[in-house]
């Protein structure tokens, strides 16, 4: 068993969290009382590990409730999402090129 494993409402959910270029991809495996199991994929990209499995575990709990999934942390802007989803890390100083242009 995963050392991660939280059991809810008679589900067992595992929360992972992947090394990728963009930072850690929050994933979750949720099994159910009658022992079918369902996958999601890639929930989003976070800084650490810890704040992947927690992001995945309330995904996980929600989705279990019937509620709405969460947003994404107010910490990952929308402008360091894109960065981040294209490979790219922010220049400072004055030679910072521009994004826009």
């Amino acid at each position: 068993m995963d050392r991660h494993a939280v059991h809810y409402r008679r589900h067992v959910i595992i929360p992972l969290a992947s090394v990728a270029a963009r930072g850690y991809a929050a994933s979750v495996f949720v099994t159910g009382p009658s022992g079918r199991r369902k996958a999601f994929g890639i929930l989003g990209y976070f800084s650490s590990e810890e704040e992947a499995i927690e992001y995945a575990t309330s995904c996980a709990k929600a989705r279990i409730e019937g509620n709405p999934m969460p947003g994404l942390p107010r910490k990952l802007s929308a402008m360091r999402h894109w960065f981040l989803r294209h490979g790219m890390r922010r220049q400072t100083g004055l030679s910072a090129a521009n994004p826009w242009d």
